[in-house]
């Protein structure tokens, strides 16, 4: 018999807050175990001026614990949801948090908050030798005003989080809108889309030539044509509002250039574990209602049509970037860990030496044992800058492994300014490695492994 989550309406006040559910206290105890308070920093600054006085001393351990938001959704065979969890971790919260979540599947006790670099760092720094030039609190000095706020309406919530930004994880809502355009009509996958900015000859691809780079390789350059695009037919505000109406409210894209659609901003372009979580299980899709709109109505996985659900999934399976929360383009290299297990698409393995070669970067391992033994597809997308890490997906058992079907979305201010212990003494950041770079904590793929072997054994039962 099929089992699913009953959803209750929610309880007043944390105090009075529901039991933990199986999942939420398996995500917690691994958020605990990460122990990214332990990572080291190599300090503030930016990718390409990080502070030169940090990097002419050993890394220091982290002032505080980091911004990390965690969601998981379990689900069944057919896509039902069999329980959920979202967990918050951050300097209030250095043990985490289990958010309670309400009826519909709402953080409505979340009050979360622009991220703001400067209130992490303590103020602003030079980057010629590292002092402080400025101080800033972290929720005072100034204080925090309803101009902070993600979501309005919410500055007495209980619990509040400064949500991190989630770097090229964001590319999944262009991806998303674009795939609405196409089943409403307005555009089609083979539409000609001509890239025309200031300075630079005019460039045209079909719109599927544009999505397919931004999200498998992550392509920068794709990312600005498809938002220029969505600037010239008057989409921004139409994507934002859709997501509010959705109940995804933190999902938003703000700030971008309609000249040329650069201009990603930290506290501008938001995303919460959760609101990600969610959609990706409208991507995946299951039966009847997943949850309901603003407007109360149910939302269901026919808000996509097949075949876009269908070709979002596609992209997000030829995923190359496999080295967050899956480390599956470096299995067994130097100082890493293993995560999610999951397969490699074939496009990007050497066929000579079996290393990933990919924007770059040779990867330095020969994947096919490992890419045989593997027991998931993981259909994600990853996010990465010099202070933000994100990866999210839909993890699926491949045949004959043991099952487990579940969404898992993880976003963090973790980018590689942040390191393990091994490199604190490094000159060098280890992402500029020409062979097996390392962009990510350990940690991160560790969490990855903890929550895959959690979801498995819960399924089991």
């Amino acid at each position: 018999m099929k089992r699913s989550l009953t959803l209750l309406p929610l309880a007043a006040g944390l105090c009075a807050a529901p039991a933990q559910t199986p999942l939420e206290s398996a995500v917690l105890a691994a958020v605990r175990a990460a122990h990214f308070e332990n990572v080291v920093d190599f300090g503030a600054g930016n990718e390409s001026r990080p502070v030169k006085a940090h990097l002419n001393l050993p890394a220091q351990k982290i002032a505080h614990p980091p911004n990390v938001n965690v969601a998981v959704i379990q689900l069944d065979a057919d896509g039902r949801m069999v329980d959920r969890a979202y967990v918050l971790l951050s300097r209030d919260y250095p043990d985490g948090l289990v958010v309670p979540l309400d009826g519909n599947l709402g953080a409505n006790q979340v009050r979360f908050l622009r991220w703001d670099i400067d209130r992490w760092n303590g103020g602003t720094f030079s980057s010629d030798d590292g002092h402080q030039l400025t101080i800033k609190g972290w929720t005072n000095n100034p204080p925090l005003t309803d101009a902070d706020d993600l979501v309005p309406g919410r500055t007495n919530a209980p619990v509040q989080f400064m949500a991190p930004y989630p770097a090229s994880l964001f590319k999944l809502m262009v991806a998303f809108h674009v795939a609405r355009m196409v089943d409403a009509g307005k555009i089609s996958l083979d539409t000609d889309y001509a890239y025309a900015i200031a300075g630079a000859p005019p460039e045209t691809r079909k719109i599927r030539d544009w999505t397919e780079p931004m999200i498998t390789v992550s392509d920068n350059h794709a990312t600005s044509a498809l938002l220029k695009m969505l600037h010239d037919r008057n989409e921004i505000e139409p994507l934002n509002r859709e997501f509010r109406e959705l109940n995804l409210g933190t999902l938003q894209i703000n700030g971008t250039d309609p000249k040329d659609g650069h201009g990603w901003s930290p506290g501008q372009i938001h995303m919460t574990a959760f609101d990600v979580a969610r959609l990706l299980w409208l991507i995946a899709g299951g039966p009847g209602a997943l949850w309901r709109g603003a407007d109360g109505q149910p939302v269901t996985a026919k808000f996509l049509s097949d075949e876009s659900r269908a070709y979002l999934k596609k992209n997000l399976l030829e995923q190359g970037f496999n080295e967050a929360l899956s480390t599956a383009n470096l299995p067994g290299a130097p100082n890493v860990r293993a995560g999610i297990p999951a397969r490699v698409a074939p496009r990007w393995i050497n066929p000579t030496n079996g290393h990933v070669f990919l924007e770059g970067a040779d990867y330095g391992v020969d994947i096919r044992p490992a890419n045989e033994r593997a027991e998931v597809s993981f259909a994600h997308k990853t996010g990465l800058t010099f202070n933000y890490a994100a990866d999210a997906g839909i993890v699926t058992a491949l045949p004959g492994k043991p099952f487990r079907h579940y969404v898992i979305a993880f976003i963090a201010n973790l980018g590689n300014r942040y390191a393990d212990e091994v490199f604190a003494a490094r000159k060098t950041f280890p992402v500029n490695d020409p062979v097996s770079p390392i962009a990510y904590t350990q940690r991160i793929p560790a969490l990855g492994r903890a929550l895959d072997e959690a979801v498995t054994k819960l399924s089991a039962r």
